[in-house]
């Protein structure tokens, strides 16, 4: 096909039609095989990769006054941890009375919100911190719950407090997830480093096991340094360690690892790895720390 009026030299990445069309572009524009179109009413250079930040500039533009991205959406904007979706839908809420949005590429939601639960984030319109986690209250089980509000709380970059995610409960407008979202915050912790370890953390706290410490500070006498343990039973010196994909990218980590297991093992600790294939089978993890336990001295009753 050709085209009478070529696009301009200097074109915007996203754009609404609504403002090419402002701006003097025609229909034959618009249908250049050089754009295409993410979100009905919303084009982009061809070629170049959706990603979340790109998909929400794109949708922006279309948003009714006072709506925002929310739920999932916020919480991947919020760099929360979180685990995969199996769809790239949008969400986005909707101020009431508005109906929620249904089209192509979105999940609308309807909702109270406030000034006070929506912040500017690369330039467009998310809900706060604390109100993206009281939204995932209906999206995420107990133990993700959990480990979205750690990475929040990590102690050496917190992002907010257990006070200010208490009070968004309680502000909460839906009662839908409210009961969840104050379980997992009494099962919080400002020193798991990543959701691995703040999914065997909390498995473990509901467990008739004991509860390991997070990121527990060792000083080793006889290395002469000090080292940090992932999840650790002090009185058994027995540490959980997470191995994630990066412990084996390099010569230097690989080398690294087996110093600091051999520097720990010289102090009488003893250390139980475990990867990302034991999360889907966690109560085999549980057992394997039980067994552990109870070769260390753990007389198997149940926690108090």
């Amino acid at each position: 096909m050709t085209f009478r009026k070529p696009l301009p030299s200097q074109l915007p990445t996203v754009f609404s039609v609504a403002d090419a069309y402002a701006r003097g572009f025609t229909r034959s524009q618009m249908r250049n095989r050089a754009l295409t179109t993410p979100f009905h009413g919303t084009r982009i250079t061809a070629g170049v990769s959706l990603t979340l930040e790109l998909a929400c500039r794109a949708m922006a533009s279309r948003l009714p006054r006072g709506s925002a991205f929310s739920h999932r959406t916020a919480a991947l904007l919020h760099s929360m941890a979180l685990p995969l979706f199996a769809d790239a839908l949008l969400d986005i809420t909707v101020p009431t009375p508005i109906r929620a949005p249904r089209r192509r590429g979105v999940r609308g939601h309807s909702a109270v919100l406030t000034s006070a639960d929506l912040m500017s984030l690369s330039g467009f319109p998310v809900t706060t911190l604390e109100r993206t986690w009281c939204d995932l209250g209906v999206v995420l089980d107990l133990p993700d719950l959990v480990a979205a509000a750690d990475s929040l709380l990590w102690h050496e970059s917190p992002r907010t407090t257990r006070l200010n995610l208490a009070a968004a409960i309680e502000a909460y407008p839906s009662r839908a997830g409210r009961a969840v979202l104050r379980r997992a915050l009494t099962l919080t912790s400002d020193h798991s480093r990543s959701r691995p370890e703040s999914l065997v953390r909390v498995d473990l706290e509901l467990s008739v096991l004991p509860t390991p410490v997070a990121n527990l500070e060792v000083y080793l006498p006889i290395a002469r340094k000090t080292v940090y343990l992932d999840l650790a039973y002090p009185e058994y010196k027995l540490e959980l360690e997470y191995h994630g994909d990066h412990h084996r990218s390099t010569v230097t980590q690989w080398r690294t690892d087996v110093r600091r297991s051999n520097d720990i093992g010289d102090e009488g600790w003893q250390a139980l790895q475990f990867t990302g294939d034991d999360l889907p089978a966690l109560p085999d993890l549980r057992q394997r720390v039980a067994r552990r336990l109870r070769m260390l001295g753990w007389n198997g009753e149940p926690r108090r």
